[in-house]
């Protein structure tokens, strides 16, 4: 099968458009549509939207989600409209969830958050113990969220994050810069106050098309982090989880990282895989981060830096705040054709590992100990 460029689009308009047309014309998709209160960039309404192949009861569900990070949508709607084309075979007992624009706001306007300035993919703990404190960003703070950024001080910025990054250690500045915190309303990797709507949606998704379900295996799909082209699968595990040695087993050398034992431990905290594990609690679900490379992560970073200043100090409108925002969109969205083949290369190859591995777990509506 052909690795067709035209499943990547200009905008998040196109991108819905497209996927709600192809889902419509192939055969046994359903979809539904959740409308954000707020319009996108053109005005127009924004949605969730869900898209759903399979019985209506299987046990064993593939769900792929896009756009938790929403500028980062563009490279998972690709893989979805892709799937969608290939139309794979699905096992007995199986079926698939994809969930196009988890922030659908973020998408629309090219920002990873959302339109409160919230990471979506910080924002699934529990406000109800407090908001996680991270003492590890407050010190770097300054420097993430410049009130100015005259030309040229980025570069100064970003050598100062560099010498920090050599005295923390990674882990520590990791945290700081990555991790998520939850008292800068106006900082980056900001994880709010409450649950988004964009979370709030997406519990109500789970809980209604995956009650049925006794088996979940989850594809998040982000960019911007790992070597350039490359699709690093994440996930959080301890070593005594079944997950843990099963995913290995079905797709090689893979990132696992240990759960935290404590909020004090947690590098990175509020993620949606977690998010999923805990609302479907009595499900087994098996969660995965399917992470592309593009640029080193001090130009990620930069980029991020400055249009998280555009939309708080500076004007979106300007010639400079165009670039910004082209600039955040190019760190997340290659225009190079390779790096994009390379991404639907891998995503087919992961969905359909996926499937056909799914369809040899004993099925089963407890969660295994």
């Amino acid at each position: 099968m052909d690795l067709s460029l035209n499943h990547f689009s200009r905008d998040y308009r196109a991108a819905r458009n497209g996927l709600v047309a192809a889902a419509g014309e192939a055969a046994g998709w359903s979809h539904q549509a959740h409308r954000h209160p707020l319009p996108g960039l053109d005005g127009e309404p924004i949605f969730v939207d869900t898209f759903w192949r399979g019985p209506a009861e299987a046990s064993r569900v593939l769900v792929i989600t896009a756009g938790t990070h929403g500028v980062e949508g563009f490279c998972g709607s690709a893989l979805q409209s892709q799937f969608v084309a290939d139309a794979p075979s699905l096992p007995d007992d199986t079926a698939v969830l994809m969930i196009h624009a988890v922030n659908p706001y973020g998408y629309s306007h090219i920002r990873r958050v959302n339109e409160d300035n919230v990471d979506i993919n910080r924002n699934f703990v529990d406000f109800g113990d407090g908001p996680p404190e991270n003492t590890a960003y407050s010190d770097v703070e300054p420097l993430l969220n410049p009130a100015e950024l005259p030309d040229g001080r980025i570069k100064a910025i970003m050598d100062d994050l560099m010498k920090l990054n050599e005295t923390m250690g990674f882990l520590q500045f990791f945290k700081a810069v990555s991790g998520g915190q939850y008292e800068f309303s106006r900082g980056v990797q900001f994880g709010g106050s409450e649950p988004a709507w964009s979370r709030r949606t997406v519990e109500t998704i789970w809980n209604t098309m995956l009650a049925k379900a006794g088996i979940i295996v989850q594809f998040d799909v982000h960019t911007g982090l790992g070597p350039n082209a490359v699709g690093t699968l994440m996930m959080a595990a301890d070593p005594e989880e079944p997950h843990h040695a099963l995913a290995q087993e079905w797709f090689g050398d893979m990132m696992v990282t240990p759960r935290p034992k404590t909020r004090e431990e947690t590098i990175l905290g509020g993620y949606l895989n977690g998010g999923l594990e805990r609302t479907m609690s009595e499900a087994w679900v098996i969660p995965m981060t399917l992470e592309y490379g593009t640029e080193p992560p001090e130009a990620v970073l930069a980029a991020m830096i400055e249009e998280n200043w555009l939309v708080h100090h500076g004007d979106i409108e300007s010639p400079r705040g165009q670039a910004i925002k082209a600039r955040l969109r190019e760190v997340f969205l290659p225009a190079d054709d390779e790096w994009r083949r390379a991404i639907l290369a891998r995503g087919r190859q992961v969905f359909s590992d996926a499937l056909t591995k799914l369809a040899t777990l004993e099925r089963r509506l407890d969660k295994p100990q």
